[in-house]
């Protein structure tokens, strides 16, 4: 039961990634965004979704409003998607960690060769 809201949580990420892929017809939700982290709270009453935009600084304000405009219905999206006793609440914010966390820059690569 411990690990029960990192399951909802990863359940809900996959769910809004189809449903941002498939569904949704926003135009300030098309383009490259992906949901990159979910947290659900301990009593899986709430859940905070962050989200990463693949462009300019625009794109990324265009989303924010698009995701701000499109809350309830994604929500309601996730209920045909998911079968929980409760639906979490969404609210969705920018992550916005550097990039390269992950990847090794050019300099690094040069080295090893």
């Amino acid at each position: 039961m411990h690990y029960r809201h990192l399951r909802v949580a990863e359940l809900i990420r996959e769910a809004l990634s189809v449903i941002l892929m498939d569904e949704v017809r926003d135009p300030d939700l098309q383009g490259f965004i992906t949901i990159s982290e979910v947290e659900v709270s301990p009593d899986l009453r709430r859940a905070r979704v962050y989200y990463r935009v693949h462009g300019e600084e625009e794109d990324w304000k265009r989303a924010e409003r698009g995701f701000r405009r499109a809350r309830k219905y994604l929500r309601h999206l996730l209920g045909q998607h998911v079968y929980l006793r409760y639906l979490p609440d969404l609210s969705f914010h920018p992550d916005r960690r550097p990039e390269d966390l992950m990847v090794l820059s050019p300099e690094e690569n040069d080295e090893e060769d």
